[in-house]
């Protein structure tokens, strides 16, 4: 992965860790890891970086919520989650 890549990864962690979710294009997989098909190698990549990033902040890994949209993925990081339908009762 090329420096500017990998600054876009970890802008998108950083978003993940503050704002709680972020989102992946497909595309930016493929072009960022120079693949034709995303296997395990980026996944595990990514959640190496998680695991750096939690660390530095002086926190254990806790394990973000990956969801497949089209187009790309949502990931997912809640320290406290709870559904709608919690939060209407």
């Amino acid at each position: 992965m090329i420096k500017r890549h990998e600054d876009q990864l970890w802008a998108r962690l950083d978003e993940l860790y503050t704002r709680g979710t972020t989102f992946i294009a497909n595309g930016e997989l493929y072009h960022w890891y120079n693949v034709e098909r995303v296997s395990k190698t980026p996944w595990r990549d990514i959640r190496a970086r998680w695991t750096q990033l939690l660390e530095e902040r002086g926190r254990g890994y806790e394990d973000p919520k990956v969801a497949e949209l089209d187009g790309g993925v949502s990931l997912f990081f809640a320290r406290k989650p709870s559904s709608l339908s919690e939060k209407a009762a």
